[in-house]
């Protein structure tokens, strides 16, 4: 049963991972459909956007899952960790296909052929990458913290995934690593229970 601390700190982790993946979603790159020969176009609402969206996007997640472990009362296992990495992809392909910057376009988008080139090889694809690589960090940091070898090796294998995957963008991996190291060492810092030794 989760403590008053939890039940407070819980929801509070929770609305600060929902604000920074709401913020990466203001500026993150997208495509959108053209009428271009093609039919996509990339749209970069700001130069800064590879740079910044990738920490927002990992520290976004690790928080929502640090924040929902936390609600819960959950022990200190670290598969429930693992589900960081896949909010942050799963938040980079949303705003990938549109759904902030034209939200009418997503069903355009999704049907598009061209989209998806677009997506598998342009900057949504990198930034999913470095917000995989920063989610990775948290089942990493708790599976070691709770010596659970098989989180260990999932988080790991997560990590060098998409350390391969976006290796052509190595600024986006290392702000989204950061983001994610930042986010977990906030959960350090005001949950010592589930993340220190």
């Amino acid at each position: 049963m989760p403590t008053l601390r939890s039940r407070l700190l819980g929801p509070v982790l929770i609305l600060l991972g929902v604000a920074a993946l709401g913020y990466a979603g203001t500026f993150a790159p997208a495509v959108v459909p053209s009428p271009s020969a093609d039919g996509v176009a990339s749209a970069v609402v700001s130069p800064l956007s590879l740079l910044a969206t990738p920490p927002l996007l990992a520290a976004g997640s690790v928080l929502l899952v640090g924040g929902a472990a936390a609600a819960a009362g959950a022990d200190r296992s670290a598969r429930p960790a693992l589900v960081a990495p896949v909010f942050g992809a799963g938040a980079a392909l949303a705003f990938g296909v549109g759904l902030v910057v034209d939200p009418g376009s997503v069903p355009a988008t999704a049907t598009t052929p061209a989209a998806y080139d677009a997506l598998a090889s342009g900057p949504p694809a990198r930034i999913a990458a470095g917000a995989v690589v920063g989610g990775a960090v948290a089942p990493v940091v708790q599976a070691t913290v709770a010596e659970d070898t098989p989180a260990l090796l999932a988080g790991s294998v997560l990590l060098l995934a998409a350390l391969v995957v976006g290796a052509s963008e190595p600024p986006s991996l290392v702000t989204g690593g950061v983001g994610g190291a930042a986010a977990v060492g906030l959960l350090w810092a005001v949950d010592p229970e589930r993340w220190r030794p």
